[in-house]
């Protein structure tokens, strides 16, 4: 009779497990959960300060081409970054910059807060209600189809010069992105939240407070920071389409007075405005939508 060889592989393995199957104690768990949370706050610590370091690298290689760029061509034409800087200290020391750009941000924040309303109202009604979307949907994407630029001069018609028509016009910027960002996103809920709400008799009231609204929040955050971004174009254009006033009119005396380094420095101003209010919008999302963070690089990205 042949004698068997007995797996080398098998011989190895233990004869016995008798950790197999068991659970975890109530200890093992919480330290579990510990040591999971701790593995994933340090990931997001090196994700965060390696997402830092390209930013600071990118930045330095821009400026840095910039600066080389600018010192060797026509002052007229371009300028380096060193004199841009110089020139917006300029104008905010020996100029009217500080308060054109208040009056810009005035401007702006009555803007965008009336859009950003607006937009969440119409969008939320839209989102939530079939009749409403079939009544004003249409009219929703035609405008938000049609440049904000093309309806300025029928706006100016219409309210006037003054700043009530700068206002109106930011708004207008501002709405159509936050109401279809707010309707899609309502649209998205997940459907067995709403069974749920109906399986548990919730009236509309509570359906809006409990489902609707927070499910929508961060779909207002991303149409809100959309807004920020056109509600500065809008700001611009308003102020050289209406009365000549605040970083519109800044930037169009400097340029027209070809005065490049210093109408660089009012560009870069709105740039670093944009980059700010973005930032901070940021900040509300973190603390009103938290299990967000994950999405945004925090764990995930590499």
């Amino acid at each position: 009779m042949a004698l068997t060889r007995r797996d080398p592989a098998v011989t190895a393995l233990p004869a016995t497990n008798p950790g197999a199957g068991t659970r975890p104690t109530a200890p093992e768990a919480e330290a579990i959960g510990r040591q999971v949370i701790e593995r994933r706050r340090r990931r997001s610590q090196h994700q965060r300060r390696k997402f830092l370091a390209i930013r600071l690298v990118s930045l330095a290689v821009v400026f840095g081409a910039w600066q080389l760029y600018g010192m060797h061509t026509i002052a007229i034409l371009f300028a380096p970054i060193t004199t841009v800087v110089h020139s917006g200290y300029e104008l905010f020391a020996h100029d009217s910059l500080g308060s054109q750009l208040g009056y810009s941000m005035w401007t702006f924040g009555v803007g965008y807060l009336v859009g950003v309303a607006v937009g969440i109202a119409i969008g939320m009604l839209m989102g939530a209600y079939r009749m409403v979307e079939a009544a004003i949907s249409l009219y929703v994407f035609a405008l938000y189809a049609t440049p904000m630029v093309a309806l300025v001069p029928i706006m100016t018609l219409w309210i006037g010069f003054d700043s009530t028509a700068q206002i109106v016009i930011i708004a207008l910027f501002v709405t159509w992105p936050m109401i279809v960002t707010v309707f899609h996103g309502v649209r998205q809920i997940d459907p067995e939240l709403m069974e749920v709400s109906r399986s548990l008799r919730l009236n509309k009231r509570q359906t809006w407070a409990h489902v609707l609204l927070p499910g929508a929040v961060p779909f207002v955050i991303t149409g809100a920071t959309q807004g920020v971004a056109m509600g500065l174009v809008g700001v611009i254009i308003a102020e050289l389409q209406t009365q000549l006033s605040g970083l519109g009119a800044a930037l169009q005396t400097q340029a027209q007075t070809y005065h490049t380094a210093a109408a660089l420095a009012v560009v870069l101003l709105i740039m670093v405005l944009g980059v700010t209010l973005r930032a901070i919008l940021g900040l509300v999302q973190r603390f009103l939508v938290p299990w967000l963070r994950l999405d945004r690089g925090d764990g995930k990205r590499r």
